[in-house]
């Protein structure tokens, strides 16, 4: 664990001790938990970004070469 030092309004904080308590929580769990919500999850190590199968125009093997897609399109 990292400690930090934030700075929040008053009303704030007070709004987030009460959320604590009802929770039955620590302040600082409440703030880990509200960026934890915020935040993406960062790949783990190895695993590969699931957003790279989605990068690019199409399957393994299709080219897109400068013109390629003009003379495609523009050629019919």
């Amino acid at each position: 664990m990292k400690t930090i030092t934030i700075t929040i309004p008053e009303e704030l904080d007070q709004r987030a001790a009460a959320e604590a308590r009802r929770r039955g929580i620590s302040k600082s769990e409440l703030i880990r938990l509200g960026l934890g919500a915020l935040l993406t999850p960062a790949p783990r190590e190895g695993e590969r970004d699931p957003w790279h199968s989605l990068a690019g125009f199409g399957s393994r093997g299709i080219s897109v070469e400068p013109g390629e897609v003009d003379d495609v399109v523009y050629s019919q």
